[in-house]
């Protein structure tokens, strides 16, 4: 990490071979869209090469990565919005990437995900498929590590509630 910050550029491209396909997979969960999301973490990235000398405390990279990502989801989501692009699930849907063989309870997982707000996704997402805990959720997403666990129980309730009607 330390290369990286001095100039680097080997041991940088080495921490994104190592990152890319977390920041991706979240990219992709989020945004629905693999172009959207390689785009997405590719602007993310540059952020991340351009700031990485401003970051004091190199354990706490990957979590601070991830809330430049989480930024630059947010900010394609709304442009989404502001151009009143419909995002149909069946087209742009999140495809969970399991060893799951019952296709038809992989499709009933990513329909109760779908379901959720884009901040219980994220919450989601970081926590089960990233493996988060709830101080750095809160961290990546500005929020309390309190406000984290109860967003999560919240969601996974109402994902488990959706599953119980499919």
């Amino acid at each position: 990490m330390k290369q990286a910050v001095l100039g680097d550029d080997m041991a940088f491209s080495e921490i994104y071979r190592c990152i890319y396909q977390d920041m991706y997979r979240y990219a992709y969960y989020m945004l629905g869209n693999e172009h959207d999301a390689e785009d997405t973490v590719s602007d993310a990235v540059m952020d991340i090469y351009i700031g990485l000398e401003k970051l004091r405390d190199y354990t706490l990279f990957k979590a601070w990565a991830f809330k430049i990502l989480s930024n630059k989801c947010k900010k394609r989501r709304k442009q989404y919005i502001s151009k009143n692009v419909s995002i149909d699930d069946e087209n742009v849907g999140i495809h969970l990437k399991s060893k799951e063989t019952d296709l038809e309870q992989k499709y009933d997982i990513e329909n109760a995900l779908n379901s959720l707000k884009y901040d219980e996704k994220a919450i989601v997402v970081l926590s089960s498929l990233e493996g988060y805990k709830s101080d750095e959720i809160g961290e990546i997403l500005n929020m309390k590590p309190v406000t984290a666990r109860s967003k999560l129980k919240r969601a996974l309730e109402k994902m488990q509630k959706k599953l119980k009607c499919s």
